[in-house]
C-alpha cells in the first residue's frame, strides 16, 4: 500500500470532530490484548504526552510543508485514531496498544466514511505505484504458483489500488478488499477489482491465493482473528502472508528514552518519530516482531522473513527542500541504528515488513530457515483455536 495509507486520515470540517473522537468520547472500552488475551499491561506513554506530542506535530507541519500543499499536511494531523488516550504494553507479549478506544463497530465505522476529494485520491495513486514498485521484488520472491499459472494476489486494505495497478502490470493476477466507500469507487473506476467490506466478508475460493497481503492496514484492524482467519482459508499450501506494520516495539523503546534526555535532545527525538509516522501513535496497535510472529503462527503460518524499514519520505514538491534533506537524515539514522546494534536490532526500526509461509495443513512444519541473519525462525504448531471475547463491547 502507499506511503499514505499509513496515514489514513477524516477529512472532516474545521468545527467537526473526527468519527472516531466522537465514537470515543460516548462510548470508549478498556480492552485486554488481542495476541494472548492478558489483562495486565505498563503504561508506555500517558494520555498528556499525547497531547503534547500533537502539539508538536501541529508545528512539525506547519514549518516543513510547502503553502500549495497546505491541505495534505492537514490530512496528516487529522488521523482517525486521533483521540487522546493512554498507550500500554501487554505485559506477557508485549503488544503495544490504546487503551481505551472506541468499540470495534465505532473504529470500524470511520473507516468506511473516510472522505477524500478526487484529487487527492489521483495523487495517492501514483504514489501508491511508486512505492509498490519498490516493494513487490520482495514480495515475488516469497510467492510460489502453481506451475504454468501466473500468481494470484489479494490485498487487504487496497485503498485507492497503487499495488492492485502495479501487480498487474507485472502480470499477476491481483484481487482487493476495502471498506472504504470512496476508495473502492475510485478502484472500480480505474477498472481495478476490489470487494467493498471486509476480507472475512468477502465470498472467495478457497486455496486459490498465491499471497495475501495487508501494508499499512494490520495495524488497525481492532481485531485481528477474523481476518487471519480468513487468510489461512483462502492461501494454497505455501502461499505467503505478507504483512507491514509500525513498530511496537520502536515506539515503546523510544518513550522510554524520552525522560532520560536532556531537554534540548527531545525535539530531536519527536522530529524522529513524525517524519517515521509514529508521533502520536495513530493506530490502534503496535506489534513487535515476537508478537505478531505468534499470533500468525497460532494459524498456522511460519514466519520467513522479517525486514526492517522506515517510512518513505512524501512526494517531493509537498515539502520545504530542507525537509527532505532532514527526512533522508533521520532515516539514515535509523537504519544506522539497526546496522549497528545486536540484540536490539529490531528495536530500532521503526517499520517491519514480515513475511509468512502458510504450512500445509496435511504436512509437518518444513525445517526453520533463516531470518535476517537472527537466526533460525521458531516452528509453531497449525492452527490454534482462535481467541474470541477480548475485544466485546461492555
Amino acid at each position: 500500500m502507499a506511503l499514505l495509507i499509513q496515514q489514513r486520515v477524516e477529512r472532516t470540517g474545521a468545527a467537526e470532530r473526527p468519527p472516531a473522537r466522537r465514537a470515543f468520547e460516548s462510548a470508549a472500552v478498556c480492552v485486554d490484548c488481542v495476541v494472548c488475551g492478558s489483562a495486565r499491561s505498563r503504561l508506555v506513554c500517558p494520555a498528556a504526552e499525547m497531547a503534547a506530542q500533537r502539539r508538536y506535530l501541529t508545528a512539525f507541519y506547519r514549518r516543513r510543508w510547502r503553502a500549495h500543499n497546505a491541505e495534505t499536511a492537514a490530512d496528516r494531523l487529522s488521523f482517525t485514531q486521533d483521540y487522546t488516550t493512554d498507550i500500554v504494553r501487554c505485559a506477557d507479549c508485549g503488544l503495544v496498544y490504546r487503551n481505551p478506544r472506541p468499540r470495534t463497530d465505532a473504529i470500524m465505522q470511520a473507516y468506511r466514511r473516510d472522505r477524500y476529494d478526487d484529487a487527492y485520491l489521483r495523487a495517492e495513486f501514483a504514489n501508491q505505484r511508486a512505492w509498490a514498485r519498490r516493494k513487490l521484488p520482495e514480495l515475488a520472491r516469497h510467492l510460489r504458483p502453481l506451475p504454468g499459472r501466473r500468481p494470484r494476489v489479494l490485498e487487504v486494505g487496497s485503498f485507492v489500488g497503487g499495488l492492485l495497478a502495479e501487480g498487474r502490470e507485472r502480470g499477476w493476477e491481483m484481487f482487493g478488499v476495502d471498506p472504504g466507500d470512496e476508495v473502492t469507487s475510485f478502484c472500480r473506476a480505474n477498472g481495478l477489482p476490489v470487494f467493498h467490506g471486509t476480507l472475512e466478508q468477502a465470498d472467495l475460493q478457497r486455496d486459490s491465493f498465491d499471497a495475501v497481503v495487508v501494508w499499512n492496514t494490520f495495524d488497525q484492524l481492532p481485531d485481528p482473528h477474523p481476518t487471519l482467519e480468513a487468510a489461512v482459508g483462502l492461501l494454497r499450501d505455501g502461499g505467503a502472508l505478507a504483512i507491514r506494520i509500525p513498530n511496537g516495539a520502536c515506539f515503546s523503546w523510544t518513550m522510554e528514552m524520552l525522560p532520560r534526555l536532556p531537554r534540548g535532545l527531545r525535539a530531536g527525538l519527536y522530529t524522529a518519530l513524525a517524519w517515521n509516522n509514529l508521533l502520536t501513535f495513530p493506530y490502534v496497535h503496535g506489534y513487535t516482531r515476537e508478537a505478531i510472529t505468534a499470533l500468525a503462527a497460532a494459524y498456522g503460518f511460519r514466519r520467513r522473513a522479517c525486514l526492517p524499514d522506515t517510512l518513505l519520505p512524501p512526494p517531493r514538491d509537498h515539502v520545504k527542500r530542507w525537509a527532505r534533506l532532514e527526512a533522508r537524515c533521520y532515516a539514515w539514522l535509523f537504519r544506522a541504528g539497526w546496522q549497528a546494534a545486536a540484540t536490539e536490532r529490531f528495536a530500532c526500526a521503526p517499520w517491519l515488513d514480515l513475511y509468512f509461509e502458510r504450512a500445509a495443513a496435511e504436512h509437518p512444519p518444513a525445517p526453520a530457515a533463516a531470518d535476517s541473519g537472527l537466526g533460525l525462525i521458531p516452528v509453531y504448531a497449525p492452527l490454534a483455536l482462535r481467541q474470541t471475547g477480548l475485544d466485546r463491547p461492555a
